[in-house]
């Protein structure tokens, strides 16, 4: 059973990482932020990913890009919902 977690484990980083070298080749960010609900307890993982992506994405483009974990972890809605109600009572 603990090779089958493991397997799914590394699939998930190429997967994550394949994903993220698409957005640091299309887009040239110089920060992505990972973190969330989901990704929450995968921010262990993020030197992996980012070893994945660097396989993968625009050589010049990946050496340039910070990928970190979100701050607000798993509160960033929470946080986000908030500023859209306050934002929206500032409006009328």
């Amino acid at each position: 059973v603990g090779w089958e977690i493991g397997k799914v484990i590394r699939e998930c980083i190429e997967y994550w990482g394949m994903a993220i070298a698409n957005l640091i080749s299309i887009f040239n960010p110089e920060k992505i932020i990972l973190g969330g609900g989901v990704f929450g307890p995968a921010v262990k993982f993020i030197p992996e990913i980012k070893d994945e992506a660097l396989k993968w994405a625009q050589p010049i483009s990946a050496t340039q890009v910070d990928i970190i974990p979100s701050a607000l972890g798993g509160q960033a809605a929470i946080y986000g919902a908030g500023y859209l109600a306050l934002a929206n009572l500032a409006d009328q």
